[in-house]
């Protein structure tokens, strides 16, 4: 049997306290993810190993709304679009590459930083096209409820639709 003299007590009360102070972290840390992450730590496209572009997010955010029979519609219908969003997601890497290369040269060229982010413009609308052709076919895959969900992905007011605000006199472009 061990016995605690005063002096062993401090010890083992201030092992206890720093245990318990690491766990609180950790636990902190966890929560944080999930607040972060959503309910199911990752996102479906970030589940595959897609997690290094933020377009991911975006097309979780999206699906977040919708009826979980709906949202497996909508990720198939997005997911037959990956090959073409990886290849244009590149080239746009690819052009903003070239912007800090410009911007960075010695001696600065003022004609290629504008040749290079024009470059960037005309990458960031290839990405658009494909993903709004993307998402156009895949909210023909939706029911009414879900494709009305999918157009207030960006809302604050998930629930409030437009004219509702037309009624109350809020303008939508504001």
């Amino acid at each position: 049997m061990v016995t605690l003299t005063p002096r062993g007590t401090n010890w083992v009360l201030a092992v206890l306290f720093v245990s318990l102070a690491l766990n609180m972290f950790v636990a902190g840390l966890v929560v944080a993810h999930k607040l972060r992450h959503g309910p199911h730590g990752v996102g479906e496209w970030q589940q595959r190993g897609d997690n290094e572009r933020p377009m991911h997010g975006f097309i979780d955010r999206l699906a977040g709304n919708l009826s979980p029979d709906d949202r497996g519609k909508f990720m198939a219908a997005i997911g037959d679009y990956r090959a073409e969003l990886t290849i244009a997601d590149q080239a746009m890497r690819q052009a903003r590459n070239k912007v800090h290369d410009a911007m960075a040269a010695d001696p600065f060229d003022r004609n290629a930083l504008e040749t290079a982010f024009g470059e960037v413009r005309a990458r960031m609308q290839d990405v658009q096209k494909i993903m709004h052709t993307a998402i156009a076919d895949a909210a023909a895959r939706l029911s009414p409820e879900s494709r009305k969900n999918l157009s207030n992905w960006d809302r604050k007011d998930q629930g409030r639709d437009k004219d509702q605000d037309k009624d109350q006199g809020r303008d939508q472009n504001k």
